[in-house]
């Protein structure tokens, strides 16, 4: 019994030392090798606010701390969810000019409801838009409408989009413009513009006009009438309205706004605007109607030559 207790001993002090022995190894190595870290990378990945939502174009935000710092041609101002408030800590980290920044929120480019799309078959499956996309396109007549299971609301880091009657709403307040929903919707009815953008163009259709009335009430048909009020600065680009909003302006807004006096798809971004000015056009509409009734009417009643000469 004693030998088992002595080999015992001998086995558990062999144990320690070689742990011992190992341990100062792997230490002396640790710090042997050990590979030095620029402390302005650490002091720029700790001023990121560490999504890692990928907005910079990099992996994440240490990706992007590491770039920042030891590329001189990666500019400070690549944090979307940072804004100009972090762009201007890590210009004073880098010594880099901060150079300018423009607040971006994501906008859902889609009337699918209002326009009364309807279903084109049931869709059974997973229950994700990229999924319901690969079965013919998505479930809804219209091949460019939101498919509306949320991917965008599971992909958003910032938890700014919630889904309501199967379509994403965006608070704008809660958006920090990283565009990680952009990436996420297969049907690209999410698009990053300007926080204070005047108008947009909630439709995403690359289709013909005839093709879009048949599917959608709420649709843009493509008449162009918005493109030649607001000439060079709305454009037809790949098959949809674009906006310039580098060069849109408050006069061009509201010309390209009652050109699409029809289907009203060319909006203003503020709601309430944008219903004032629906109401003034209907109203410039029905006393242009009424005003050339009147003067039907008045052609109509008025006597002919020939009644007259009787």
């Amino acid at each position: 019994m004693e030998s088992v207790w002595v080999t015992a001993a001998y086995g558990l002090a062999f144990f320690v030392a070689f742990g011992i022995i190992f341990g100062v190894a792997l230490a002396y190595a640790a710090k042997r090798f050990a590979v030095k870290v620029d402390p302005k990378i650490e002091a720029v990945r700790a001023c990121l606010p560490g999504a890692n939502c990928g907005a910079c174009g990099f992996a994440g935000c240490e990706s992007y701390a590491e770039a920042v710092v030891t590329n001189p041609d990666i500019p400070v101002n690549k944090c979307a969810p940072g804004k100009k408030e972090v762009a201007d800590k890590v210009a004073e980290i880098t010594g880099k000019a901060a150079g300018e920044t423009s607040d971006v929120i994501s906008f859902l480019r889609c009337s699918r409801n209002e326009g009364e799309v309807k279903k084109k078959h049931a869709y059974v499956g997973f229950d994700t838009c990229q999924a319901a996309a690969i079965a013919f396109g998505g479930p809804y007549e219209c091949t460019y409408a939101c498919i509306g299971y949320g991917d965008c609301e599971a992909a958003c880091p910032f938890h700014a989009i919630h889904m309501k009657d199967n379509m994403p709403v965006i608070d704008p307040e809660e958006c920090t413009g990283c565009g990680v929903c952009v990436n996420a919707c297969p049907k690209g009815v999410l698009q990053m513009l300007p926080k204070d953008a005047p108008c947009y163009v909630p439709c995403s259709s690359h289709d013909s006009g005839k093709a879009v009335t048949n599917v959608c009430k709420a649709g843009c048909i493509h008449c162009m009438a918005c493109t030649r009020k607001a000439k060079d600065v709305v454009n037809m680009v790949n098959g949809r309205i674009e906006i310039d909003y580098d060069h849109i302006d408050e006069d061009l807004t509201k010309a390209a706004v009652w050109a699409c006096n029809k289907q009203f798809i060319f909006r203003y971004t503020d709601p309430k605007k944008q219903a004032d000015a629906v109401a003034e056009i209907k109203a410039e509409q029905a006393a242009k109607k009424a005003a050339a009734a009147a003067k039907k009417a008045e052609a109509e009643a008025a006597p002919t030559p020939q009644t007259a000469d009787r």
